[in-house]
């Protein structure tokens, strides 16, 4: 429909020009645009075809669509983060979905001298690594961490997101400490702050042992970048359940959409043994197998 448009557009406006304009450079110009068009054409479709066969778990179908696309556009991001993500379902062929970063590694929680930490266990991020950015689609994402058991109370926990092109926080909160190791989740407020799409933002994530010593609190930290794709979107419309939009949002490389709507499924089936399995076999993709058993634990009270 759109190549038609483009074409048809662009002989109209050749047609209401003198003859003698029309010379062989407007004909080439007009046979680029169109070869470009046509290219584009074919690169959506290869996407949403590919995304259509993950969806029905037929991955080497996936995978061949997924390698036509990126034969069309060399390098493109989201056609290597799809024949990555699928070659790893093929891989993985107990796992119902998987996630290979594209530069794996994550580190753990920066070190701390504080007395509630010693001999702890280490706080977590629910992130595939820290050597990239995560994709999301959401103008207010939401973030996950495990927090161990400590052997001291905790003071607080924090929350800040950074605009990386302004000095200010974008987003800044502190919670009442949890009472249990477990998993807790950090929402964007749609009425404090939204991404841009783009843009990419740093967040740090804070366990305060002594607030007049902040050099004694465990420290996470990581990035995320807002992206919108128009083929992923078609796809996840057309997708009806939850577990096959989780799929396509792994496959496509969005892991904070992949994590939260698997997050929102455990919390709504706890007991679903399909759900859990879905869970645990996101988090085990990317080395997270220690938390996969953990409670989600009721979101943190905003201190004023």
């Amino acid at each position: 429909m759109k190549l038609h448009l483009w074409t048809g557009c662009l002989l109209a406006s050749l047609a209401c020009l003198p003859l003698n304009f029309v010379n062989q450079t407007q004909v080439l110009a007009a046979s680029q645009v169109v070869e470009i068009a046509q290219s584009s054409s074919a690169y959506n479709q290869a996407m949403r075809l590919g995304y259509t066969a993950t969806r029905r778990r037929n991955y080497r179908l996936a995978l061949s669509y997924f390698q036509q696309a990126l034969q069309l556009r060399p390098n493109d991001q989201y056609a290597t983060s799809a024949i990555r993500n699928v070659t790893g379902y093929m891989q993985r062929r107990t796992s119902l979905i998987s996630f290979v970063p594209g530069r794996p590694g994550r580190l753990r929680a920066a070190a701390s001298r504080g007395s509630c930490f010693i001999n702890e266990k280490p706080a977590i991020p629910l992130i595939p690594t820290n050597k990239e950015a995560q994709l999301t689609t959401a103008a207010n994402p939401t973030f996950y961490f495990y927090l161990p058991q400590t052997a001291k109370p905790i003071h607080s926990l924090e929350f800040i997101l950074r605009d990386n092109d302004s000095v200010a926080p974008l987003y800044r909160t502190t919670f009442q400490p949890v009472k249990q190791a477990g998993i807790v989740s950090v929402a964007i407020p749609t009425q404090q702050a939204s991404l841009k799409t783009g843009k990419a933002y740093t967040w740090t994530f804070s366990m305060i042992c002594d607030p007049r010593n902040r050099d004694q609190d465990l420290f996470l930290r990581g990035k995320i970048e807002r992206v919108q794709d128009e083929n992923l979107s078609e796809q996840i419309q057309e997708a009806k359940q939850p577990l096959d939009q989780a799929v396509i949002y792994a496959t496509a490389g969005f892991w904070e959409n992949a994590l939260s709507t698997l997050a929102n499924l455990r919390r709504q089936k706890p007991n679903d043994p399909e759900v859990n399995k879905y869970w645990t076999d996101l988090l085990n993709s990317v080395g997270l197998d220690e938390v996969t058993n953990q409670p989600l634990l009721p979101c943190c009270d905003a201190r004023q």
